[in-house]
């Protein structure tokens, strides 16, 4: 792309950035359209990026992570994007969502027994969705009833990313009435009593795991509740919000693979004796691509400095996470429109594009809630 994506890093950022990119170009690009159609996901692929230190940028170095930012963080999860979003929003639930929920609810002594091993290629699972409670999260229904010192879970969820894959779960249950009757909880991978269904089929995202849980008697000792009894709640809000900003980064990326892709394809195809670049419709949609993710990005990066500098961010994560979704989605229907009847076959890129951009209006928060959010601010 002739336009900088990000003109103003620090040389820091900008050799974390092309680390990203170099390992994403040349370990993620290569079979990205098989593993799309396969639902397979590249485990070796994962332990290379933790040995990379791409798992855990935003952690403390006494973790095991790379002692940055979400800043920093948000331009790893751009370039794994725009080559295998499945690949990046694997790695944020994993670490922006399991791992972080340990280091903010968790005690230091949690921190330090599940956040490490996710970082070195474990892979986490943050588990708040049910079947009947998805944007109203307060309606859950899993429990977990204390029992001789532990506690015992019972009841679904759903939709989780490595619900099947997972080593390390968070899992919100009731325990009492209300928001106050939330508590967040660790499962780890052999505990008995939990079974996951892999959901196949879905639209996009195919090669990460996502999976419906189901608790049945799952009897785990008392010392995996995180925090206070009743605190889940808002420790699952307090980890939201700068996942939030991570799926921004995600869909940054998603739009910046499909634009590249429909640059090129525009350069090289030729219609009426010239390339369809020198047309003025496709240099139109080209243009309003480009100008959509300058904005996705400007939006993200003011919501991350926000977060690092320990500002209050949840209205900047939401216009963030709102307007980068919805702005893939449009950046991956020009790109199939510019591919014409091409984009519309499986051995083009852009369709993948599209298909893994739609979910990102949809998780994390629909666009609706985004909206409910913001505007509770612009009323305030």
């Amino acid at each position: 792309m002739a336009i900088a994506t990000h003109p103003n890093l620090t040389d820091e950022q900008a050799a974390l950035r092309s680390l990203a990119r170099d390992f994403a170009e040349g370990r993620l690009a290569p079979g990205a359209a098989d593993r799309d159609r396969t639902e397979a996901f590249p485990e070796g692929a994962f332990l290379e990026a933790a040995r990379l230190g791409l798992l855990g940028v935003e952690f403390p170095e006494a973790l095991g992570g790379g002692g940055r930012g979400i800043s920093e963080n948000i331009l790893v999860l751009e370039e794994l994007a725009r080559v295998d979003a499945s690949f990046s929003l694997t790695v944020a639930a994993s670490s922006g969502l399991a791992a972080r929920h340990i280091c903010i609810g968790g005690s230091k002594a949690q921190a330090e027994r599940w956040i490490p091993p996710l970082l070195e290629g474990g892979l986490g699972a943050w588990a708040l969705t049910e079947p009947d409670a998805g944007s109203d999260a307060a309606a859950l229904k899993c429990r977990a009833a204390a029992d001789g010192g532990g506690y015992v879970l019972n009841g679904a969820k759903m939709f989780i990313s490595q619900g099947s894959r997972f080593s390390t779960l968070v899992v919100m249950a009731r325990t009492g009435e209300g928001h106050g009757g939330i508590s967040a909880f660790v499962v780890e991978k052999g505990d008995a009593g939990r079974t996951s269904r892999p959901l196949k089929g879905k639209l996009g995202m195919r090669s990460m795991d996502t999976a419906e849980i189901v608790f049945e008697n799952c009897r785990i000792p008392g010392d995996r509740l995180l925090g206070r009894l009743g605190g889940g709640f808002a420790q699952a809000m307090a980890v939201i919000v700068p996942g939030r900003i991570g799926v921004s980064g995600i869909a940054a990326g998603i739009g910046q693979g499909a634009l590249e892709a429909a640059e090129n394809y525009a350069l090289e195809r030729r219609a009426f004796g010239k390339n369809i670049s020198d047309f003025g419709a496709i240099r139109e949609m080209l243009a309003e691509s480009a100008i959509d993710l300058a904005a996705s990005r400007a939006l993200t990066e003011e919501a991350a400095r926000r977060w690092d500098a320990g500002e209050e961010c949840e209205e900047s994560a939401s216009m963030a996470k709102l307007f980068a979704s919805e702005a893939a989605v449009r950046v991956c229907d020009r790109a199939i429109q510019i591919f014409g009847g091409s984009g519309y076959l499986d051995d083009t890129p852009v369709g993948r594009f599209w298909r893994d951009a739609r979910l990102m209006p949809i998780g994390e928060g629909t666009s609706e809630i985004q909206r409910v959010i913001i505007s509770k601010s612009v009323l305030s």
